[in-house]
């Protein structure tokens, strides 16, 4: 399958979508999933969709809604064409083409009728695809990419996604068509070359800098760059003061506060220390210096605060981290 034959493929009114589009109505077999309250959101199972492997690739049905759900899995939704109106923790939200809107389990979610011209793709994963070796290889290491991480991943709160603005990057979109004529194709090595578009698919999203989150309709807020002051720590994180980022970037000090902990979860102070570690593990591993210079290198003149924080961290003092890597331990 390329390009044009996955076009045909994808506007092509399927078995399911031509039963919508005659009765007006989601045909799906939901009635058995359990509920959260009664009459409330459904719990999507993962039995329909991981029976060949930990990613699962479909068009979203056309031509009725889908009930408010949530799952177990982590969801990235694909505009290929038209707009998808969703509700999204019972936030109004609207996608465009060429969007990507990735999704937390357990996010409560629903769509609306999508139209003709209106085509979704769903890319759903179970969570042990997203290994520390899979993280890992990723080029950068700071607290964007943990940010990013920590959203395909293990949260705590389960309520996050993020709408990534791709209009304009033409290698993601490439990417996104050759992952669906894997797909939706019949060549040999599909999952293999399923896997690695994941991988490449995921590296692009790095690149994206224009990042929505939760409650971004707010005219304020949605001026913040959150990636942009996420990044000015992750430069000045040695240093950095919330007044002096506030300051930076023309914003009160307690609103940025707030601003950082609803969108990453994490307080100011939280993210520096972050930063902070992520710097300390890199010397830590690649290099021979002192632990004591590594600790006021990253910011920390108390040695024992830093032993400490360190630990909880990473669950190992500094020495202990150190002889691990340099031995090749995990």
């Amino acid at each position: 399958m390329n390009h044009s034959e996955l076009d045909r493929y994808l506007r092509a009114n399927n078995e399911t979508e031509a039963k919508q589009l005659a009765l007006k109505q989601n045909v799906n077999d939901i009635a058995s999933a359990p509920r959260r309250h009664e009459e409330g959101p459904f719990r999507m199972p993962d039995s329909p969709f991981f029976t060949n492997g930990p990613i699962h690739i479909r068009k979203h049905n056309r031509f009725a809604p889908m009930p408010l759900h949530y799952h177990d899995f982590i969801e990235l939704n694909y505009i290929y064409s038209g707009t998808c109106r969703q509700s999204i923790n019972g936030e109004d939200v609207v996608l465009r083409e060429g969007q990507v809107c990735l999704l937390d389990s357990d996010v409560v979610h629903g769509i609306e009728t999508m139209g003709e011209g209106d085509i979704l793709i769903n890319i759903i994963m179970k969570k042990e695809t997203f290994t520390t070796s899979f993280l890992s290889r990723f080029s950068s290491q700071g607290i964007v990419s943990d940010f990013l991480a920590n959203a395909i991943t293990e949260n705590t709160n389960h309520n996050r996604y993020i709408v990534f603005e791709c209009g304009e990057h033409g290698e993601l979109h490439w990417f996104m068509r050759s992952l669906m004529c894997e797909a939706f194709g019949d060549r040999a090595y599909a999952k293999e070359m399923i896997y690695n578009y994941i991988m490449l698919i995921f590296t692009e999203l790095m690149r994206v800098y224009t990042v929505r989150t939760n409650r971004a309709g707010d005219q304020a807020e949605s001026r913040a760059d959150l990636i942009q002051v996420l990044n000015y720590i992750e430069r000045n994180y040695r240093d950095c003061t919330l007044t002096s980022l506030s300051r930076s970037f023309n914003f009160n000090s307690n609103y940025l506060g707030n601003l950082l902990k609803k969108r990453t979860g994490k307080t100011f102070i939280e993210l520096v220390k972050t930063q902070r570690l992520i710097q300390a593990a890199d010397l830590l591993a690649n290099t021979n210096r002192a632990i004591e210079d590594i600790a006021a290198s990253v910011g920390y003149s108390s040695l024992g605060f830093f032993y400490r924080i360190f630990a909880e961290q990473y669950g190992a003092t500094p020495m202990v981290y150190r002889n691990e890597k340099r031995s090749g331990g995990q």
